[in-house]
């Protein structure tokens, strides 16, 4: 039997690391390998399990989702990285995806979209939520200027 496809849940509150937790519990050969609030807690996670992805919030204490992407990328290569925002810090998208994110997802918008990210990123693609999100969609690679490549999205969920 192959070995599920483990992620790291990071993000200050309980509440959505729960709800989060439910909704990848439901999702074949995905495991939850561990939740983490802050970042002693997410680098502890990190040495013992080494997961295939981490879903982190763009802010927990002691660290931003840009400097922590970075920070994962370089101890630990292989580990993708999916940011989740609140709809208000669209602003901020540019910052994760250049430090090296494979995809960013608004909170508010998991449930429905989780699946797909997760998906998107195992097939080596950029995630970025639907147009009607308030955001562009996927995007096949990472080239270019992310500001060209998100106001002409490529690619797209089927």
């Amino acid at each position: 039997m192959d070995r599920p496809y483990r992620i790291v849940l990071a993000d200050d509150h309980i509440r959505f690391r729960r709800e989060m937790r439910k909704i990848l519990e439901e999702i074949p050969d995905i495991e939850v390998a561990g939740e983490a609030g802050d970042r002693q807690e997410l680098f502890d996670l990190l040495e013992l399990c080494s997961p295939e992805m981490v879903i982190m919030d763009l802010f927990i204490p002691d660290l931003r989702a840009e400097e922590g992407t970075k920070l994962i990328k370089s101890r630990y290569p292989e580990t993708k990285v999916l940011i989740t925002v609140m709809d208000h810090e669209k602003e901020y998208l540019f910052h994760g995806l250049e430090a090296g994110a494979e995809g960013v997802l608004p909170k508010q918008h998991v449930a429905g979209h989780i699946f797909k990210a997760i998906a998107a990123v195992r097939q080596g693609k950029i995630y970025v939520p639907p147009m009607g999100s308030g955001f562009p969609g996927t995007i096949s690679e990472k080239s270019g200027e992310w500001a060209d490549i998100l106001k002409d999205p490529i690619g797209s969920f089927t």
